[in-house]
This record gives C-alpha cells, structure tokens and sequence, in this order.
C-alpha cells in the first residue's frame, strides 16, 4: 500500500430538511444520514467500512457523486466504479445492452470489443444475454458485476454489499486481491464484519451516520464485537432506549457541544430539559402577531396616510398588470417558430412582456408576440401545487426510475461536460437525445437546464391526482416537475 490518495472524503455531511413547515418552524429537524464522515482511500489498499444498509447507501451516492452533501467534499484521484446489486433489481433492459451501455463509459474502440468478447465467454453473462437484469437472481447479478470489475481499469472500485449475494468469499477475495496488487483502491461497504475480516487492510465502522472506529482490523473487530456484547445484555424495552443513547443523541448535535456532553438519565433530567424553549419563544411571537392584527382591524388604522380613491386603485392595478415581470415560457408540444427556426419542446423562452390574451417571449434576442395558448407560461416564484418528488417518480418510465440519479446529476451543469460523457443520437443548440435511453436534455446557452422523459406506460397519474387535460407544473423539493398529459412525458428542472 502507498501513500498516494486515491479517494478523499472530507467532513460529510448529509441531510434531509423537515418537509412539513411546521415541524422546520419548531425547531424540530429532518432526517441526518450522514454526519462529519471521513474517508481516506490509499492507493493498494482495501478499506472496510461497516455500517448499516440505509447508511451505506448514502455513503456510496456520496462517494460516487450521485448525491451532493449538505457539507464537505469528496475528492477523487482517477475514475470510481461503484457496484450494487440493489441498483439493478429492477432494470428492464437485457443484460448485452447494460453490459455495453456501462463499458462505454470506460473503454473505447479495440479495448472495448476485446472486453465484450472477453465477458461473453463467461458462463455467467453467456447464458443470460438476451435477459432482462431484473429477471435475474441476485445471486447472478453479484456475480456477473464481480466479472465486470474485473476486466474494468480504474483507480477506486465501491463494492456495496455483496458478502450478503454471494455464496462463499474466494471470487470475491481473489478479484479483490487482484485489484489490490494492481494499485487499485477498494471500498468494501458491507453490513456484515465477515468479509471485511477477511479481506480489509483498514477498517472504519460508522454508527448512526458517525464514525465510531477507525483503524486496524483487528482492533476494529474487537471494539464491535464489545459493543453487540453490550447489546446482548440488554433485557427489556426501557434498557434498549437507553442504550448507546449518547451516539444517537450525538448525531442531533452541534459538534462545538460534543466533548462536554453528558447523558442524563431519567431521574437526572430536569424540567427546563423536557421544554423546547424555541417553540416557546415562536409561540409567544405568534401570539403577539395575532393580538396586534386585531387591534388594527377593530381600530381601522391605517399605516400609508390617506386611503387611495377607486380611480386610482384601479390605475394602480393597471400599471401592475402591465409592468415588466422576471417569467418564462417554453415552447409547447407543437413547438413554435420564431424567425424562420421551429423551436421543440420546452425550449425555454423569457417573457418580456403580456396582456390578458398575449405574451411576448424573446429567444436569443428575437421577439414575438404569442397567443397565451401557444407557450407554457413558467415563473418560478408562482404557488404551483408541491408534490414529492419520489411519489411523482413513479408515474415516470421504468429505466427513469432505475437511473435518474445518474442521468439527472448534469442538470445545472456544463453542457460541455454532458457531451463529453454521454452518447447521443440528437444533438443540436436546443437539445439533445441520449442514444438508446428516452431522455432529451434542454440547453439554455452552455448549460443543461432540463430533462425531458416519458412517462410510465398507461399512466395513470391524472386519475390519482385529478389532473385536468394539459400541462400541470409541479413543485418538488429541489426544483419543478412539469407533465405534458397528452404526450405523457415530463420535464424536470432543477433549481
């Protein structure tokens, strides 16, 4: 092993916000996943990270870029493979076209007919090519993943629970130890300390989203060993909330407080501990704000002097009207022509200016006036309806919901960068079509403001939702989903 970093986690941090207003207003706090984590990778080495599943998951996406932390930074040295049979349970595609859909993004030309050639050969991938990856056992795809990270050269390779899909460790030892001879880093992200003892040179064991260890295998397995010791001993379900209760307090705390913390037990715990002094405070001013908007309605005071007459109200809500507003369209799903170019679909349009039957959109300094059914009226600051994003997911195609996480993660980014990494079929100044995949990505200039997708066949969103006939623009929590009902498809921006 060599001092050379391979991969680099720094101080990560990730978190879900509180969705209901409520409960952020209260002081009480969302999800908190991960919490201050640092990860080290050296080159030839095999760390063990041991944790569990929801906790691995958020590490990976992390690590892999899939998700960005709240805090912190991760740092890479050479390319990453990340490897989960969870990801692939539900994929609809066959197993040839995952196969060269993923060594695209890693081998080119001679080397990446040599490496299919290679792959085919193996009993495993031979008798399952013309089958879908979700028809497949978990088992098979554990073992066809473990022949692709062979024949993949890249410096960091996450293996994400697959102790748990493998029937014995000698495959994976002996692909592991390949890596590790070739200089290669590997992250083992296991539930399990089995493989990890076996296979790990370091060894880093997290706990309610905090590392609790790190260092030496051998001592790592003793300080766990200890703690499920510990937990044995547990006897009823007053002990079991006791226990390990200052890492799970830990994780909700600020870390300038975490060398004087002290739990306290029932009986030492006053009442000032048992009161959220912030609800208090919020509840007082909330009070006061009520009486106060009483007091003003009974005494019909007014604070702007002399009441404006009806003329000049009504000249007031003209010139409100027709002021200039920061808004924008997109093109519909007939598409519109502008100087002579038909624009497609969601091309995104800026409105300069409207009345109650017109807008005027301005594309690249060309301007025309439109009627208002002619264009998707789009302003980011409306009160359109909130929904959850993963609950509107569903109503999306099969390979969107296997996949958004990678395809969505160059939205707001380069538009440069996408086409370095992916393949399309379509490209041209307003958009893009992803070769083999039902994805089309919009461009505003040099960056990639939107997806396009289908949606789920036989959709029936407008029943669930009693959507009317049309586009209807949903707000979700790190941007807008916007669905076309009679082309059933979507487009998704984020913010």
């Amino acid at each position: 092993m060599k001092n050379n970093i391979l991969l680099k986690g720094l101080d990560l941090s990730y978190s879900k916000e509180a969705k209901d207003f409520k409960k952020r207003m209260l002081g009480n706090a969302g999800s908190i996943h991960l919490k201050n984590i640092n990860i080290h990778l050296y080159e030839g080495e095999v760390l063990g990270l041991l944790s569990d599943a929801e906790s691995l998951f958020y590490i990976k996406e992390v690590l892999s870029g899939t998700l960005n932390p709240v805090t912190g930074k991760v740092k890479t040295h050479g390319g990453i493979l990340s490897l989960d049979v969870m990801d692939h349970i539900n994929n609809p595609f066959s197993l040839s076209f995952f196969i060269e859909e993923l060594l695209e993004e890693y081998k080119s030309g001679r080397e990446f007919q040599s490496t299919i050639e290679l792959l085919h050969n193996k009993p495993v991938i031979r008798n399952n090519l013309n089958k879908k990856l979700k028809d497949l056992s978990r088992r098979q795809l554990a073992h066809i993943l473990l022949e692709i990270s062979g024949l993949i050269d890249v410096e960091v390779i996450i293996y994400t629970n697959f102790h748990e899909h493998l029937e014995d460790l000698n495959k994976f030892r002996s692909v592991v130890n390949m890596h590790e001879q070739n200089g290669r880093g590997v992250l083992l992200l296991e539930t399990s300390l089995e493989p990890i003892e076996k296979m790990a040179n370091y060894f880093t064991w997290v706990s309610y989203g905090q590392i609790r260890f790190e260092g030496s295998v051998e001592k790592g397995v003793e300080s766990y060993n200890k703690y499920l010791r510990d937990k044995s001993m547990v006897k009823n379900i007053e002990q079991e909330a006791l226990f390990d209760l200052e890492w799970k307090r830990h994780v909700y705390e600020d870390e300038m407080y975490s060398e004087n913390f002290k739990r306290l037990g029932k009986q030492q715990a006053s009442v000032l501990d048992n009161i959220n002094i912030r609800k208090i405070i919020v509840t007082l001013v909330l009070v006061f704000l009520m009486v106060l908007s009483a007091l003003v309605i009974f005494m019909n005071i007014s604070f702007i002097g002399e009441s404006p007459t009806f003329t000049e109200e009504q000249q007031n809500l003209n010139e409100e009207v027709t002021s200039e507003r920061l808004s924008y369209a997109f093109a519909d799903r007939d598409g519109l022509e502008i100087n002579g170019t038909t624009l497609p679909q969601y091309t995104l349009l800026e409105v300069t200016s409207a009345d109650e039957e017109t807008y005027t959109v301005n594309y690249e300094g060309a301007e025309k006036t439109v009627n208002r059914n002619e264009v998707i009226y789009f302003n980011p600051a409306s009160l359109y309806t909130e929904e959850d994003f993963m609950n509107l997911l569903q109503y999306a195609s099969p390979v969107i919901q296997n996949n958004y996480l990678f395809y969505s993660n160059y939205l707001n980014g380069d538009r440069a960068f996408l086409e370095e990494n992916i393949t399309f079929d379509v490209l041209d100044e307003n958009h893009g079509s992803v070769a083999g995949i039902p994805i089309t990505y919009h461009f505003s200039g040099d960056t990639v403001f939107s997806m396009e997708f289908e949606g789920a066949e036989n959709n029936e969103i407008t029943e669930d939702l009693n959507l009317t006939d049309g586009v209807t623009i949903f707000r979700v929590d790190e941007g807008f989903m916007i669905y076309d009902s009679v082309q059933n498809n979507w487009n998704y921006l984020r913010r």
